[in-house]
């Protein structure tokens, strides 16, 4: 291999390159845009990585990926471990990356290599190379010194979310599948099921009922009978937008009704219970 100049362009392009590398490592699996992160990184045992992206190091990523003063005061959920990965770092941001690691925060750049491709015009394409095997066994680059894992021992972990994201990372106004969505799923899925919802019902799934029923721009009316609501054209699209985690979803909330139902019926009826209401 041989070293070329660094071809990467956007953040989003660092981010699809790290992702991929990191995801072919065995036990870590990348979540895109979660926990306020650009990318969540999670380990099969429950370890978190959170991690930043940026072209060009700089004081607003380090200012994005260490917790606020408040975090600790409050017992936040974070990651136990924190990583930036930048597309270079220059004599005038070098000190800001040794900042960052004093603080327990890894500065990780990748390298545009000369990789073997039998299918490739040459016979090799460029790519950048993170070096993560290296990286999370401790070894490292030469030139990066020892690197290894603080752990912030956060009093609890980030929420995870059912699927992986299926959207981009490092994008300007990403699209995130945040908890409150997952429950507002939830919801969406009762009210597809029954035709209408109670207030009462969507509080039951752990969020506010206000942003559905209150004030002009509510998404759901009243229905024909006391106390429901039903959809109005108002309503977010949330299946469109995550079809993953609404699939997911929907097959955890049939598989919560048939167990409801099987809790009716005496054992000895022998109701096939997979022939539940769908």
């Amino acid at each position: 291999m041989t070293r070329e100049k660094l071809q990467i362009k956007t953040e989003a392009e660092l981010c699809v390159a790290f992702i991929e590398q990191m995801n072919k490592i065995e036990g870590w699996t990348c979540y895109p845009e979660t926990a306020g992160f650009d990318i969540l990184v999670v380990h099969e045992d429950g370890r978190q990585i959170g991690v930043e992206a940026k072209l060009r190091l700089n004081a607003k990523v380090a200012d994005q990926i260490l917790p606020g003063g408040w975090s600790v005061r409050y017992g936040t959920p974070g990651p136990d471990h924190r990583l930036v990965i930048v597309g270079d770092i220059t004599d005038a941001s070098e000190g800001i990356a040794k900042m960052l690691a004093m603080m327990g925060v890894e500065v990780l750049k990748p390298y545009m290599q000369r990789q073997r491709d039998p299918d490739a015009e040459f016979g090799y394409k460029l790519g950048p190379d993170f070096n993560l095997s290296s990286w999370l066994s401790g070894r490292g680059r030469p030139e990066w010194g020892d690197p290894h894992f603080f752990d912030w021992n956060p009093p609890e972990r980030c929420a995870v979310p059912c699927v992986v994201p299926d959207v981009p990372a490092g994008v300007p106004a990403p699209l995130r599948l945040t908890p409150w969505k997952e429950s507002a799923i939830r919801v969406l899925i009762q009210l597809k099921r029954q035709g209408w919802i109670t207030a009462k019902q969507i509080t039951q799934h752990g969020i506010s009922a206000s942003i559905w029923t209150s004030g002009p721009t509510a998404w759901l009316q009243k229905g024909l009978a006391q106390g429901q609501w039903i959809p109005t054209d108002r309503l977010p699209n949330f299946q469109s937008q995550h079809p993953g985690a609404y699939a997911k979803i929907e097959e955890q909330e049939q598989a919560k009704l048939v167990l409801e139902i099987a809790k009716t019926i005496p054992a000895q009826s022998g109701l096939d219970l997979q022939q539940a209401p769908q």
